[in-house]
């Protein structure tokens, strides 16, 4: 198995049905899907009976009796996970055509010290942003933390992500992404922008993720104290020629 690809989900059926079959038509490596359906009271379980009779063993399916947020959703996907490679996507996701098979190719293609790689995705600021490409009219960013090349949907390496602890669960949503990446940075890899590879999405706004907004300023509260970073700049200073300017945890500083 080339691929293990997770989707938390929660009461966006119909977005979700686009998804899975939006992975079905453009990826062509070997994959499997991972669908964690966070206590749906919709008729998410219907589409995902649907997508496991035309896909068989390749997805697998956790129902949650309570939805415990995208990051211990996640994880619990993570898992059961088989795949060389792993990643996630949101459940109004929609893959260009041979994103994920160009991502994972660029994986297998990097040197040893490559952990990651970052797909290309629709960004709301010009803040914190490190790379980017155009695509029929629209733009599609990878973005840095403070100077730090980071991976909001990426394509990591079973092995490596297990070895790093998968995602970090004191995070709830919005600190998880930035934090992966600086474990991985911070474990002598790399994090690359995965050239050609781009997500789209149908619906950024929804009730579960309004739910989760509250989260965001201790998340990112969070992230912040974990990690030793430049202060916050006023401009974008990213640098891509220094992509890494993490110093290390902040707990060793002390």
């Amino acid at each position: 198995m080339d691929l293990s690809i997770v989707i938390p989900t929660c009461n966006r059926a119909d977005l979700l049905d686009r998804a899975i079959t939006s992975i079905a038509e453009t990826v062509h490596c070997r994959f499997e899907i991972i669908a964690v359906n966070g206590a749906s009271t919709d008729h998410t379980a219907a589409v995902l009976e649907k997508h496991q009779a035309i896909l068989c063993n390749r997805m697998q399916v956790v129902h949650e009796t309570k939805r415990e947020g995208f990051v211990r959703g996640a994880n619990k996907g993570f898992r059961l996970a088989t795949g060389r490679h792993v990643c996630w996507i949101n459940d109004d996701a929609r893959l260009l055509p041979q994103a994920l098979d160009r991502a994972v190719d660029q994986l297998d293609r990097g040197d040893g010290s490559l952990g990651c790689v970052a797909l290309f995705h629709r960004w709301h600021s010009q803040k914190n942003v490190a790379h980017e490409v155009e695509h029929r009219g629209s733009t599609y960013s990878v973005c840095h933390v403070r100077g730090t090349l980071y991976a909001n949907f990426p394509v990591i390496r079973r092995d490596l992500f297990e070895q790093l602890g998968r995602l970090d669960e004191r995070f709830v949503f919005y600190g998880a992404d930035p934090d992966l990446s600086l474990k991985v940075w911070h474990a002598g890899y790399r994090v690359e922008p995965a050239w050609g590879a781009i997500i789209d999405h149908d619906e950024h706004d929804d009730d579960r993720r309004a739910e989760d907004n509250g989260q965001a300023k201790r998340d990112n509260e969070t992230l912040f104290a974990k990690w030793r970073l430049p202060p916050r700049s006023p401009v974008n200073d990213y640098n891509a020629e220094r992509p890494c300017t993490l110093m290390g945890l902040a707990a060793q500083a002390a």
